[in-house]
């Protein structure tokens, strides 16, 4: 009837099954954690960028940062939320009498 050869059929297919299991489980799940790793690096440098980017038009509204001695708009809008003109505030604020001398021609 039942000899030990004709029981070592299914023991040979089950440790065949779980080797080729294991094979596959490993070869798709290594690319996949090393792509998972490239896309959280991806996302440091987007959030990096990001808050590169957030810093600049914030430096830029407020007329800080390189541009600043050029950035005109910023001054006009810094004299609106005051509630002035740029007359208004000229004459609010008149120049003191040595600034108003040196800034007459000679």
């Amino acid at each position: 009837m039942g000899t030990s050869k004709d029981n070592s059929f299914p023991f040979w297919v089950a440790w065949i099954s779980l080797g080729l299991a294991l094979v596959l489980f490993f070869a798709n799940t290594v690319p996949a954690l090393r792509e998972r790793d490239g896309l959280r690096e991806v996302d440091r440098e987007l959030a990096d960028l990001r808050h590169r980017y957030e810093d600049a038009i914030r430096q830029r509204h407020v007329g800080a940062g390189h541009a600043s001695e050029y950035d005109l708009q910023s001054l006009l809008v810094a004299i609106d939320q005051l509630g002035f003109t740029p007359r208004e505030l000229c004459e609010a604020y008149p120049p003191a009498d040595d600034e108003a001398a040196s800034s007459q021609p000679r």
